[in-house]
């Protein structure tokens, strides 16, 4: 069976199941208010090589649970989800499903936590060592209220609330002892003149917590022009102990009828978590192409090199957990 008519079966199955539904609401009176529903998903299958200097193991994880409601007075987001500073921020351009900025490149390279003996960076997801759309103090998919404005002329104002830091439980917590009451506000602009686009971003978030309120920031700029793209976006953390750092990526693509090109650079450096008063580092360096193969699918090959220094201050300096490391890959990617 080919992926298109894959793609056919699974559209049938889902809408079959919307329809069933919605039975009751085709019985409803003919001034009742219009119900609209939307299912979709996508998945994505990566091959790939990889090499680097440190053994570890992957794992994987159901990410995110949420429901939304949108209409004229914007879109009202309630559950397990990203801020929304995260959901608004603009970032360098990436045509890869795999992404140099808070992608996916730890199915491959051991950038994160404690592996082969080894404590690597702690802070690569939604930290400053891997990604602008960063996270206060690390609190990621937490059960959020959000709010978006409708779009005028371009601009686009968003706020988000969570009680806590958690995800993926509802259990009680102290908030004396935890972060808690975590606040995001974004706003973005967007529009096209022409053949000319431009992208602009920027978000404030903070917290509560025992000691020093942590709190982040984020602001970048995008523009194309007859289907090139150049950003650069930024990004820190404040007062959070070891999350404290920065993080800036840039990036140029090409998009010409089903085939899409980018080259991207990110580099973050904070608090070393093993040895506070040093620091740790990491670049990477991202080459992808894509092919829009049908309406829904889009193959992808793709090149990452990644190279992360630490600090280690038990031989008077020199490197630490230091990774050296690079993959090279395809991937297909279905929107249904």
């Amino acid at each position: 069976m080919s992926a298109v008519e894959n793609e056919q079966n699974m559209k049938t199955v889902l809408l079959s199941t919307t329809a069933v539904a919605l039975v009751g609401v085709i019985s409803l009176p003919a001034n009742a208010a219009e119900l609209n529903v939307r299912v979709g998903s996508y998945m994505e299958q990566y091959v790939g090589y990889a090499d680097n200097d440190i053994d570890f193991t992957s794992s994987d994880q159901i990410d995110e649970s949420y429901m939304f409601i949108e209409g004229s007075f914007g879109e009202v987001l309630l559950g397990s989800a990203n801020s929304v500073g995260y959901k608004m921020t603009v970032a360098a351009p990436d045509v890869t499903f795999l992404n140099v900025n808070s992608g996916s490149l730890t199915m491959f390279i051991p950038v994160s936590g404690s592996v082969g003996g080894a404590s690597v960076g702690d802070d690569f997801l939604r930290g400053t060592l891997g990604t602008t759309f960063l996270e206060n103090d690390l609190n990621n998919d937490a059960q959020r209220f959000t709010y978006f404005t409708p779009r005028f002329s371009g601009f686009q104002l968003g706020s988000s609330y969570a009680r806590d830091g958690l995800q993926d439980t509802n259990a009680q917590v102290d908030a004396d002892s935890t972060l808690s009451d975590i606040f995001d506000v974004g706003a973005n602009y967007m529009n096209s003149f022409g053949d000319f686009d431009i992208a602009v971003s920027g978000r404030y978030g903070s917290a509560s917590a025992p000691g020093p309120n942590p709190d982040i920031w984020s602001a970048s700029l995008n523009l194309g022009y007859a289907g090139v793209t150049i950003n650069g976006s930024y990004a820190e953390q404040n007062d959070a102990g070891t999350e404290d750092g920065e993080v800036w990526d840039v990036g140029v693509s090409y998009e010409t009828g089903p085939w899409g090109f980018s080259v991207t650079f990110q580099h973050g450096e904070n608090v070393d978590d093993k040895n506070p008063g040093t620091d740790e580092e990491l670049d990477q360096f991202g080459l992808g192409a894509s092919y829009k193969l049908a309406k829904g699918i889009a193959l992808n090959a793709y090149g990452a090199y990644v190279d992360f220094d630490e600090d280690d201050v038990s031989d008077g300096g020199g490197s630490g957990d230091d990774i050296d490391a690079w993959v090279l890959g395809t991937a297909i990617k279905i929107n249904f």
